[in-house]
């Protein structure tokens, strides 16, 4: 069964912060007689606008890396699931230390997030580095698949406090990865089936953070609205005011080949 995705997306500084840091990809195209897509969402961090040149050169590698080095390999027939998350992170591991190399050269310490997602032969491959997410929404439920890399997040892992707790803690920032500022960066992967119906939502923390699950799952699931309206919808329901950081939102949306339309 051959499937077809649509895309909707935006980014912007929200309301407090006078600048945005945060970079999004996505792109679809046809390789070797096969439908594949990629998506990114990166959350740039570092004074003096070094948050945004970092995050905006990951997503500028993984433009590269999906017309090079992607495709020359689907080319030749190494499309395992092994191969591809090989390529990943090799790719993640170059990012990583040509970042580190320009905070070496300039004296600071920038950074960013990585949330990516890979769509390929009805296989999606997920790597994930930092507190930025990807969630999967299929048959009415809302997964988040990703685990936040943050202090809090490994705090509530281990129980030392609760969900509740973690949503005011002055900690919720603090990373224990990203890229950038480690010597070697340690990204979650995932991979999986896609089926048809399913979507996914890429996003920045400062949508998920002002948002609910449940107002998250009412958008997703919502028929009457395509993948644009839906990206907008959720920029739309963080209170004014409320969006204390960046916001940038990926929706995808699969179906069988020959129905809907693309957008983005």
């Amino acid at each position: 069964m051959e499937l077809t995705y649509r895309c909707g997306a935006m980014t912007d500084r929200g309301d407090i912060r006078t600048e945005n840091q945060d970079s999004i990809l996505y792109l679809v195209d046809v390789i070797e007689g096969q439908t594949a897509a990629l998506f990114a969402v990166a959350d740039g961090m570092g004074g003096l606008s070094y948050g945004a040149q970092v995050s905006r050169y990951i997503i500028e590698q993984f433009e590269r890396w999906w017309y090079e080095d992607l495709s020359q390999m689907l080319r030749v027939r190494k499309d395992t699931d092994e191969d591809i998350q090989e390529l990943l992170e090799q790719e993640i591991w170059d990012v990583n230390q040509a970042v580190r190399g320009f905070n070496s050269r300039m004296g600071c310490r920038s950074g960013s997030t990585l949330s990516l997602l890979l769509l390929y032969k009805q296989r999606y491959y997920i790597e994930n580095i930092g507190d930025s997410r990807v969630y999967r929404w299929r048959k009415r439920c809302l997964r988040q698949l990703t685990k936040d890399q943050s202090m809090v997040a490994q705090m509530v892992r281990e129980h030392r406090i609760s969900q509740e707790e973690a949503e005011g803690s002055k900690l919720k920032n603090i990373l224990t990865m990203c890229i950038g500022m480690f010597p070697v960066p340690q990204s979650e992967h995932l991979t999986g089936r896609v089926h048809h119906g399913d979507r996914f939502l890429l996003c920045s923390d400062g949508c998920y953070h002002p948002l609910e699950k449940k107002q998250i799952k009412g958008v997703l699931g919502d028929r009457k609205l395509d993948a644009q309206e839906k990206a907008e919808s959720l920029r739309q329901m963080i209170e004014p005011g409320g969006a204390s950081d960046n916001v940038s939102i990926i929706i995808v949306e699969v179906d069988r080949a020959g129905q809907g339309r693309w957008r983005r």
